[in-house]
Order: C-alpha cells, then structure tokens, then sequence
C-alpha cells in the first residue's frame, strides 16, 4: 500500500480493527498502540541501520514510501520508492558536506536534501495525530514509542548512538531513547507502553515501565542471566 494510506482514517481504522482481532480486543486504544508499536518500529529499522552504516537513508516522506502489511492489519516493512535514497543520514553529514569545496556532485546531491530526522520529524507529525484520532491513544504515548523503537533497533544491531543520533535529529516532541545495563546486558530504558497488558491472557512486558522500578530490575536481571 502506498505511504500515503497512513492519512486515511477509515483505512487505518480499519487496520487496527483488524489487529484487535487477531489480539482478541475490542477496545481501539490498546489495539491502536499495539498497532503503532509495529508500524513505527518498522519505519524506524531501516533509517537506523543507515545512520548506524554512515550511509544515505531513504527519504521516509509518505509519498516516497510503500508500506508491505501483514495479515493482522499491522505494518511488516517500509519499502522506498526506487531512486528515493539520496538523503543525509543527520545534520552532521550536511555540515561536512557543506563546509567542503571539494566535495562531489553526487555528495551534494545527497547532503542538500533535509537531514533524514528532519523529514522522519514531518512524517512523524502528519501520522501520530491520525493514528490518535482513530484510536483514542494518547498523542504524548505515540510520539513516546517511536522514541523506544529507536532505541531498539538501535540496540538490535549494537549502535545505540546510531539510535541517540536520529532522536537528536528529529527533536520536537521526541524524546532521545534511553539505555540501562542489568547484569551484564543493555536493555532500552522505556518510556512507553504497548499496553499488551490490557489484552485479555496477556501479561505486562518485562520491561514496561509501569512495573516498580525495584521489580523491573529483578526481571531484566534474570532475562540477562539467561543470554
């Protein structure tokens, strides 16, 4: 589906619905977030794993992106529109390559385009707002779980400052994902919840910072003891 279908109340009511069904949950605000949770994760991977990279990301622009979706409503990948790769990887790049008189034609041609956070910040802000209205979650939370599927993903591939970086250069009303070490092991320090927890059988994640902070450690010590 094209990126633009993210605008689209009624399509992403739809996709949500459909992701309470297959949740077992009727209510719009926990299948929304757990929505949002997979598709902002999704979204983020591939622009981590650029800046991680020191490589040109995609631009994640809404009509330069074409989102591959499961069977459960949610979103499993973001795709690019051929020849829409030429982007900074952050704001550092586009002030080498503007600084430098030498620099190629090609290098320009990527630098000039807005930093990836930037255009991430744009897409980010047209997206959150419907995914709230359709669902009743909070924009706040939203804006907050993408901050934590940064640092996953970040995490996932051992560059959390590839995570801290893209965080920076977005802004606004993202925080910078934050990390912790328990017993010999990084774990991203949420501020988020998927709100798993309010589906029925489901329990609260280990890491979930609604958990006592005493009791949260506890449970990350023994999820770290095992490897």
């Amino acid at each position: 589906m094209p990126g633009t279908e993210l605008l689209r109340p009624q399509w992403l009511a739809e996709r949500i619905a459909d992701m309470g069904i297959s949740w077992g949950t009727a209510d719009s605000r926990v299948s929304g977030t757990l929505w949002w949770c997979m598709a902002a994760s999704s979204l983020v991977d591939p622009l981590v794993a650029a800046i991680a990279a020191d490589e040109p990301a995609f631009d994640p622009a809404l009509e330069h992106i074409t989102l591959e979706m499961r069977p459960d409503g949610g979103v499993e990948r973001v795709l690019p529109e051929p020849h829409h790769y030429r982007i900074a990887a952050h704001h550092l790049d586009v002030t080498a390559a503007m600084a430098s008189d030498d620099a190629d034609t090609d290098t320009r041609s990527c630098c000039e385009t807005a930093p990836v956070g930037h255009a991430l910040r744009h897409t980010l802000s047209r997206v959150i707002p419907v995914v709230a209205e359709v669902s009743g979650a909070g924009v706040a939370s939203l804006w907050a779980i993408v901050a934590d599927a940064i640092g996953n993903r970040a995490l996932d591939i051992g560059a959390e400052e590839a995570g801290a970086l893209l965080a920076r250069d977005v802004a606004g009303r993202l925080p910078v994902p934050r990390f912790q070490d328990v017993g010999g092991r990084t774990f991203v320090r949420r501020i988020s919840c998927c709100l798993v927890f309010e589906v029925p059988g489901c329990t609260m994640c280990t890491s979930c910072p609604k958990r006592p902070a005493a009791e949260r450690e506890v449970l990350l010590a023994e999820v770290a003891a095992r490897g």
